[in-house]
């Protein structure tokens, strides 16, 4: 008889267990659904742009924190592990690259808000015809920029690339006629590179942070593949508030946003709204 009541404890105890653990879970959901402070990662690139979207954000109790990394990679391992709930600051072509090699389970949301281009950049050269051979250019490190670097390498004809690969690397040259030393960095350290380096390939938005005029380009990109680049909103996959996210687009598509960035980026940085 004794054992018998044991047995009767020991299972309502396990069952007050699971129905505890049930409402703190739903619990959990809902507080996650309903959450409106939320902390977006960013680089310094973008910092500006995101303090533009904020007082459109932060209506009606809504709260937007934004945590600047000074890395590319960071953002999205901080995302991944939950210690920032979205994060705004690259392309789809790099979130793509970044999943297959970190193997992280990250997704775009929404459409892309905002776009520029990649430019061939020099303190040396003024014409691109003036490119001397065995030239030094700094191009990006990180798969979808180097791939794009050595796009616009191309599309300039100063290399050219293998017809069937996406995504390139220095290994797909098959024609590099002035004999260009190509050399991969870290895409914040371009700028920089100017002083030693004949020529870069450099994003527009970049360019402007470093304060080069975007316009000064001896080279562009082609339009076609500067589309393709778009900067998006990125959460983990299954991100549950979907409606905070909508939030977030809707306060970086803003009136204010798009007068802010033709006043302030003089057409480094597109508005795609």
């Amino acid at each position: 008889m004794k054992t018998k009541k044991i047995i009767v404890l020991f299972l309502a105890c396990i069952l007050s267990f699971s129905l505890a653990a049930c409402g703190s879970t739903s619990k959990s959901e809902s507080s996650s659904k309903n959450k409106k402070s939320i902390t977006v990662g960013t680089s310094a690139i973008f910092k500006d742009i995101l303090e533009q979207a904020k007082p459109e954000f932060d209506k009606d109790g809504y709260t937007l924190n934004i945590k600047v990394f000074d890395d590319l990679v960071t953002p999205n391992t901080a995302l991944q592990e939950g210690s920032i709930d979205m994060n705004v600051y690259q392309h789809e072509p790099y979130l793509n690259q970044f999943n297959k090699s970190k193997g992280t389970n990250l997704e775009k949301y929404g459409t892309g808000v905002l776009k520029y281009f990649m430019g061939i950049y020099s303190k040396k050269i003024t014409n691109i015809n003036s490119i001397k051979n065995g030239a030094t250019v700094t191009i990006p490190n990180d798969a979808s920029n180097r791939a794009r670097a050595l796009k616009v390498l191309q599309s300039n004809g100063l290399i050219k690339l293998k017809s069937d690969v996406a995504t390139p690397t220095k290994l797909d040259i098959v024609q590099n006629t002035k004999n260009l030393n190509i050399v991969e960095m870290d895409v914040l350290k371009l700028v920089n590179s100017l002083n030693d380096a004949d020529f870069s390939v450099i994003n527009s938005i970049v360019a402007s942070q470093g304060n080069i005029n975007p316009k000064s380009a001896i080279g562009y990109e082609d339009e076609s593949e500067s589309n393709k680049y778009s900067i998006v909103i990125a959460i983990k996959s299954g991100y549950s508030n979907k409606e905070i996210a909508e939030r977030l687009e809707k306060a970086l598509k803003s009136q204010n946003v798009k007068t802010y960035i033709e006043k302030r980026y003089k057409g480094a940085i597109v508005p795609l709204f």
